[in-house]
């Protein structure tokens, strides 16, 4: 038996009628299920979804049971939806919450930290120039090895190596400084 699919007008009409004489109790129906106050957004989103269906292939027999099964399962969503928002926290969950710890540092890593950077800084004024300035732009500017070689007008390996011997000298004086022993 050939399917006969409706036009687009006699669709609009069947939506309609549908509409006119199924509205009241779709509203009922959703209003028990989740409540008056949401009901009828449920059923607006029910009859764009039954509009929305493609009915070309599998024509309904029985459109009102298609709506309410679709309403049926719009409710269900909702009020898991609803469930996952409203979820009370355990006792336990809120202390954690609450005890979050603090990862500022402490006034005394931070004088410690300005202790660093001033014996950072001692050590690179010990460094001739050209060295300081490759290491500058190396781990401050975060310029590449041959950008840097193109800027001081040196090679790249002449780069690499400055920059070695500043990061070594760098973590010599610092060591000193934590251990001077």
């Amino acid at each position: 038996m050939p399917v006969v699919t409706p036009t687009r007008d006699e669709r609009i009409s069947q939506l309609a009628s549908l509409y006119r004489t199924q509205c009241k109790a779709l509203l009922r129906f959703l209003g028990r299920k989740v409540g008056q106050h949401d009901a009828a957004d449920l059923a607006h989103e029910a009859f764009i979804r039954i509009a929305r269906a493609d009915l070309s292939q599998t024509p309904l027999h029985n459109e009102r049971a298609f709506l309410f099964q679709i309403a049926a399962n719009l409710a269900v969503d909702y009020q898991r939806a609803q469930r996952r928002q409203s979820r009370v926290l355990t006792t336990s969950e809120i202390d954690d919450l609450l005890t979050v710890a603090d990862e500022a540092p402490g006034p005394e890593r931070e004088a410690q930290s300005r202790v660093e950077l001033q014996g950072l800084g001692a050590a690179l004024r010990e460094l001739p120039p050209r060295r300081a300035e490759a290491f500058r732009l190396s781990r401050l500017e975060g310029l590449s090895h041959a950008a840097i070689a193109t800027r001081l007008g040196v090679s790249l390996r002449t780069v690499e190596a400055d920059v070695r011997m500043a990061l070594d000298h760098c973590a010599e004086r610092l060591h000193a400084r934590r251990h001077p022993d």
